[in-house]
């Protein structure tokens, strides 16, 4: 693979780098890298995938849930929880924008997507053409950014939070 830099929320990511080692250089990204730590997922995002990584930024985090919560979720009690939040954000395969647009003309509208925590997001197209991503409890997010490549995957920075719903212990 030939190295490609792309900027995600202005930080520069590299492609021969894996999805940690380039969010780790974000300033941007550090409350969804500490979610993914608090939930003992980096091997996940550092292995060789490959995956498709919707990632807000951190302040897309601090809107959605509050600071509080936030502390709250990073706690060891809540480590399922924030598992199945992290990786209800990424989708096994390769998904650049060009493959989503066409899933959702091919869907009719409409592209339906199993994530890494087994939930699914949905993402369609709105008036402006741009990718929207649907979660499980009524939730949207804005893809904002596009193809950001990694060496285990891509990266699409979102807009929002995506919430699935809650799975029973």
């Amino acid at each position: 693979m030939k190295n490609e830099q792309r900027l995600l929320d202005g930080a520069k990511m590299n492609s021969i780098m894996d999805i940690v080692e380039n969010l780790t250089s974000s300033k941007s990204h550090t409350l969804f890298l500490e979610c993914l730590r608090s939930a003992s997922l980096v091997g996940t995002f550092k292995s060789r995938g490959p995956l498709t990584l919707f990632v807000p930024n951190d302040s897309a985090f601090v809107e959605k849930f509050g600071q509080a919560r936030l502390d709250s979720l990073l706690k060891p009690a809540h480590k399922y929880e924030l598992s199945n939040i992290i990786t209800y954000h990424a989708v096994p395969g390769r998904f650049n924008a060009k493959d989503i647009a066409k899933q959702i003309k091919d869907g009719k509208g409409e592209a339906s997507f199993v994530t890494l925590s087994g939930g699914k997001i949905i993402a369609r197209l709105d008036s402006n053409r741009n990718i929207v991503l649907y979660d499980e409890t009524g939730g949207q997010s804005v893809v904002a950014q596009f193809d950001v490549l990694q060496n285990n995957g891509i990266l699409h920075g979102i807009t929002n939070v995506l919430i699935p719903k809650e799975k029973a212990l």
